[in-house]
């Protein structure tokens, strides 16, 4: 009798915990291991739910979304990445701020994209202030991107 009253307890317990991850996270609240899985899984989301709706909304007819199967979201892919899926993962820069630069500071960043990773990276700030910059390199480092068979490159300005 006892367990058919703790299983649902329990089961509660980790919707409302998963809830409030979700919650944290998208408020930018979450310790920082957390806020890097959650940044890893929001990304995906993103790149999928955007891979989806493209491909609903690129083909043409009344009903072009329902003529046969949509292409799903790959993570691997034959062509260079698009310009899109290659600044998504750097698109709001909130890893600029987390690291601790002012908003009066400029940040470039410049990133080598292979296999889905970032090959190489680097951040100067003006003015300048290397712990930042560090920072905002190793963020970037850890970030994902789709793969594609070429190395591409981008900067960004902050």
């Amino acid at each position: 009798m006892q367990v058919r009253r703790t299983f649902p307890i329990l089961l509660s317990l980790f919707v409302i915990s998963i809830g409030a991850l979700f919650f944290l996270g998208s408020r930018g609240k979450l310790p920082p291991a957390l806020a890097d899985a959650y940044e890893s899984v929001a990304s995906l989301a993103s790149s999928a739910s955007g891979a989806f709706s493209a491909s609903r909304t690129a083909s043409d007819g009344p009903d072009a979304g329902d003529a046969g199967s949509v292409a799903a979201h790959r993570l691997t892919q034959a062509a260079p990445l698009s310009s899109a899926q290659l600044g998504a993962p750097l698109v709001h820069g909130r890893f600029v701020s987390e690291c601790g630069a002012a908003d009066d500071m400029k940040v470039v960043v410049k990133v080598t994209v292979k296999t889905g990773r970032a090959a190489g990276a680097s951040a100067t700030t003006d003015p300048a202030n290397p712990a930042v910059a560090s920072c905002v390199e190793k963020a970037i480092r850890q970030m994902q991107w789709d793969v594609s068979p070429k190395t591409q490159h981008l900067t960004v300005t902050y």
